[in-house]
């Protein structure tokens, strides 16, 4: 189970990824404000973060569950206060 956890994950990176490739035309004219680099590569490195992301908290449930509710709620609450701050 804990395999195909990591490869679920592995493979919403992966066809992210791809995704932006092949939509690259639409991607780039959706998103040309505020990119830090290119927007292919923000997509990518913000796909990235929440791989890594994930598999901190996948991590954690393998340790102790309410560790990781936890960290789930914090992560919960700055994503939103970051979608405020940049919605402004």
């Amino acid at each position: 189970m804990e395999k195909l956890i990591k490869w679920i994950g592995l493979g919403i990176f992966i066809g992210w990824s791809l995704a932006i490739l092949v939509n690259y035309s639409i991607y780039m004219h959706a998103t040309s404000q505020l990119t830090l680099v290119h927007p292919m590569v923000d997509g990518i490195l913000f796909m990235a973060l929440m791989f890594g992301i994930y598999v901190f908290i996948w991590r954690s449930v393998r340790k102790k569950v309410s560790i990781a509710s936890f960290q789930l709620g914090a992560f919960g609450a700055v994503a939103l206060v970051l979608a405020v701050i940049f919605a402004i």
